[in-house]
């Protein structure tokens, strides 16, 4: 009998979005082919040679290089310019990823983060490697720190996607399949029901704030915001707020405080729920910031959105892109 194909599905731990993509990739590929392959997932920040966190790593290019991360995202000549830089300082960092590949070469690699691929691209053009490269988009454009050669399919998240991998001269069978999201989104749900088990109103407009993001400094602008909007919100007639705050104990409690303080009762701080879909589908409005992952979920959900804070890159890119197809 032969042995399972092994496919490894790499990400970069920048923020929850790369991972959860490549979780749902993952998934789908082991429901899809069964004991005909091993998937493994593999995190490229995971043995870093040197470098902060990938979140610290996250504030400081998006708060310290605003300008430079628009760049990357608007012009081809940028980002070949970050490439030819930054390719070998990543390498150099990242040598436990590239070692692992080499040791036990898997049959195809698929990126949801632009380093792993960037990386194995690489071994690939100097004969380390012999595999299939597969790059998938969790945002809804293509930026420029794609590799431009090696790679055999990209998976992007619509046609206007599709158009921007040919533009930034990526040498790539492009497909169209939308961005990867947990298999709960992949299902209906009773809303009616959903509503009673979060404890919501069955008669009230129901906004749903997911101020779940973690990454610091200046990147996060919409809990400062929705602690602007709160008094507002909380004021208006058969409206229900309903919060998560994610792992962020004290903000959810500093939140449960305030919110106390309104006497209207409609605020309902809910913390970290895994049942996230369910909950997109007991509202009428989701207010969150622009980031891939979220806003495809509220998509698929078919949660009509309030984008708060782009501030550059992808965000502004995502912000962008859902503005123009009427669902923000």
């Amino acid at each position: 009998m032969a042995s399972p194909a092994r496919i490894v599905v790499a990400y970069a731990s920048i923020g929850s979005g790369h991972r959860i993509a490549a979780e749902a990739v993952a998934h789908e590929v082991a429901e899809q082919a069964g004991k005909a392959v091993e998937v493994e997932l593999v995190d490229v920040l995971e043995a870093a040679a040197f470098g902060p966190s990938g979140e610290r790593m996250s504030s400081m290019f998006r708060s310290g290089g605003l300008v430079f991360s628009d760049a990357a995202w608007t012009r081809n000549a940028w980002g070949r310019l970050a490439l030819a830089l930054g390719t070998p300082v990543l390498a150099s960092a990242l040598r436990a990823f590239e070692r692992r590949i080499v040791a036990a070469p898997p049959a195809a690699v698929i990126c949801t983060h632009s380093w792993p691929a960037v990386l194995t691209t690489r071994l690939v053009r100097r004969g380390r490697l012999r595999t299939k490269i597969v790059c998938v988009a969790t945002d809804f454009a293509v930026h420029a720190l794609w590799p431009r050669i090696g790679v055999s399919l990209f998976c992007v998240a619509d046609a206007v996607s599709a158009e921007q991998v040919a533009a930034r001269g990526i040498d790539a069978e492009t497909v169209v399949t939308g961005i990867p999201v947990r298999a709960q989104f992949t299902l209906e749900y009773d809303r009616t029901a959903a509503r009673e088990h979060f404890g919501l109103p069955s008669d009230s407009r129901i906004i749903l704030v997911l101020a779940g993001a973690s990454s610091p400094d200046r990147y996060t602008h919409l809990k400062p915001a929705f602690e602007v909007a709160m008094p507002a919100l909380a004021s208006m007639p058969e409206t229900t707020v309903a919060v998560i705050t994610g792992n962020d104990a004290a903000y959810a409690d500093a939140l449960r405080a305030r919110a106390s303080g309104f006497g209207t009762g409609n605020v309902h701080v809910l913390g970290y729920t895994e049942r996230v879909a369910p909950l997109m589908a007991a509202a009428d409005l989701g207010i969150a910031k622009p980031g891939g992952l979220v806003c495809a979920e509220c998509v698929d959900s078919g949660l009509p959105l309030t984008l708060v804070g782009p501030t550059a890159g992808q965000e502004r890119a995502n912000a962008r892109a859902l503005v123009a197809a009427g669902v923000a």
